[in-house]
């Protein structure tokens, strides 16, 4: 049956048969990625959710990561049956909470400070377990986007911001060729520091479910070999984590100690450098996502998320945390981040 041929009937049917219960209910989800589609299926003794996919090797990747993940102790959806031919598989369900949401509610709370620096603590412990143990032995080769985080995906974050959002929003930044050679050298710089755990690539609070008072791990299906400063920066500069300056100095020494108890231990020194020139890459490729997703998508609300992040990269460049030894790059961030 191929997988287009699959509705969320054949879906339940399908389902049933495989976990010996009978589902009354297939219930759209809404979430999914834009080759998934997620149903929830009910009987009387709970819910699971399906999964409908035609990528048949992201799913590989996602299934093989998966166990690989719970074999060695770190939270993830249970897998309950899969048919890679029709692309179907079913997890248990995680219910609807993701740590993003949770976070905006504590946010709200008088003592929800401490709740949320409690959580993103135990968060950033299980990436420095994901990265470093969950990275031991697993088959890269299956990752859909190759085994090796690289030169050529900073540059095109980079290229990303340089193409949709300095012409729309910043033409007066458009850099010169000594401003393009800094960033050249600082892409370059970031491409050569050590990438031999996993890197989870889109670590952010709303990949991660909050379930019974703690995280449970999704959407690592393209993780590849990377640097352990990028995925603690897409979490710590995240709009949905919403961490304050201070916040963020506190997890990165809850990081730091994580790292430690696996067995890894970076200079401190050396490890916030490289951390910080990927939170400057990182921003610059988020601010032209922003514009290019409010023009392709008709979705204005994303150019709201601009001005907070500018100041964000306005704060670093005002503690010394952009300095990195280009005076041209320095220029050049000081023509984009001027105020006007």
């Amino acid at each position: 049956m191929p997988v287009e041929t699959l509705d969320r009937e054949s879906l339940r049917k399908w389902a049933g048969e495989r976990l010996g219960r009978t589902f009354h209910a297939a219930e759209p989800m809404t979430g999914g990625g834009s080759r998934r589609r997620y149903v929830r299926l009910r009987d009387g003794d709970g819910s699971v959710v399906g999964v409908l996919t035609d990528d048949r090797r992201e799913m590989r990747a996602f299934l093989a990561y998966t166990r690989h993940f719970a074999a060695r102790g770190i939270p993830v959806p249970a897998i309950l049956a899969e048919d890679l031919g029709r692309g179907v598989y079913v997890l248990q369900d995680l219910g609807d909470e993701t740590l993003a949401a949770r976070l905006a509610v504590w946010r709200g709370e008088r003592d929800g400070a401490a709740r949320v620096m409690a959580a993103l603590t135990q968060v950033v412990g299980w990436l420095a377990r994901i990265q470093v143990r969950g990275g031991e032995g697993l088959d890269y080769s299956l990752s859909p986007e190759g085994g090796r985080q690289d030169a050529v995906a900073y540059r095109d974050d980079v290229t990303l911001f340089l193409t949709h959002y300095v012409p729309a929003r910043a033409p007066q930044a458009a850099p010169s060729a000594a401003q393009r050679e800094a960033l050249e050298t600082l892409i370059e710089r970031v491409a050569a520091l050590p990438a031999e755990t996993f890197c989870y690539r889109d670590f952010q609070a709303r990949n991660i479910m909050w379930v019974q008072g703690g995280p449970v791990f999704l959407d690592y299906q393209h993780g590849r070999r990377g640097p352990l400063a990028y995925d603690l920066a897409s979490l710590l500069f995240s709009p949905d984590t919403g961490a304050t300056p201070g916040q963020r100095e506190g997890l990165i020494e809850a990081y730091l100690a994580a790292l430690g108890e696996v067995g890894v231990h970076p200079a401190p020194a050396a490890f916030r450098v490289g951390f910080n020139a990927v939170v400057l890459l990182r921003r610059l490729q988020a601010l032209g996502a922003y514009v290019r997703i409010a023009t392709e998508k008709q979705a204005p609300a994303y150019l709201e998320k601009i001005p907070p992040a500018l100041e964000t990269l306005r704060g670093l460049r005002a503690a010394g945390h952009l300095d990195f030894g280009l005076p041209a790059l320095d220029d050049w961030l000081e023509v984009l981040l001027r105020r006007t």
